[in-house]
């Protein structure tokens, strides 16, 4: 039972380690060795409210480990975390909540030289007025949908999601589905409108609409790190269309 024990738990720690990078536990001292995906989450009407995800690989892809390796953003030490998930993996990034930023997200790395070096930039997404999407929260069967929207700034897309309560359904089981209504590139000022046609089909009828305005932006990475790095930063306003009350009476 104690050799049983033994293997499982070498053969538990080859798992957790296999897709970590040997530079985990090496020097490093070459930014031309790594490359970085840094992804930003921004709410759209407050900049201040974000979430900050960075993850180091080698050239083969592999994630680098290692707590020895700093990462700054404006001035503010990213912290290092690893976080178990299913089937004995493991998740290893640095990240950290709610940065400062008034014009730029500005990123270094320092290595296992104690040299410090540009990782890259962007500036967070223009603030936005929730109160410039208009539409109406209860739907109306009778009418056709309209959502107007103004000044949203860098906001570029939006998309449109059905939710529907199945004719299968009976008077116990109700039974609901979504459908993908539109995905498009959009202006900052606009309109769109969904026909009546959409509301009843023969297989289900509309209970909800999900709509969301995203903005997403790409900044710049250090051309000496691997060509596969990455810098992003998205974000969205959610808002949704009732229709379910209708169905009830």
């Amino acid at each position: 039972m104690k050799h049983f024990t033994a293997i499982f738990i070498t053969v538990l720690l080859l798992l957790l380690t296999a897709c970590n990078s040997p530079l985990s536990n090496a020097k490093v001292g070459d930014l031309s060795a790594i490359s970085a995906k840094i992804e930003i989450i921004q709410d759209l009407t407050n900049k201040k409210d974000n979430s900050i995800s960075v993850s180091l690989y080698d050239k083969d892809g592999d994630v680098i480990a290692s707590k020895d390796i700093k990462i700054k953003v404006n001035d503010t030490i990213l912290d290092f975390i690893q976080k178990q998930e299913l089937y004995y993996t493991t998740t290893t990034k640095y990240g950290k909540d709610n940065i400062q930023s008034d014009h730029l997200f500005k990123f270094e790395v320092i290595l296992t030289n104690g040299k410090s070096y540009f990782l890259g930039s962007v500036a967070p997404i223009t603030e936005i007025n929730e109160d410039d999407i208009h539409l109406s929260e209860k739907g109306n069967f009778d009418k056709e949908t309209m959502i107007y929207w103004n000044n949203l700034k860098e906001v570029n897309q939006i998309s449109i999601t059905k939710s529907v309560l199945l004719k299968t359904s009976t008077t116990t089981e109700k039974n609901y589905d979504y459908e993908p209504l539109a995905a498009k590139k959009i202006a900052n000022t606009g309109r769109y409108v969904i026909l009546k046609s959409h509301y009843v089909t023969e297989r289900s009828i509309i209970s909800g609409l999900e709509i969301k305005f995203s903005a997403s932006k790409t900044g710049i990475m250090n051309s000496e790190l691997l060509e596969n790095s990455s810098i992003t930063i998205n974000g969205h306003i959610d808002k949704y269309i009732n229709f379910e009350e209708l169905n009830q009476n």
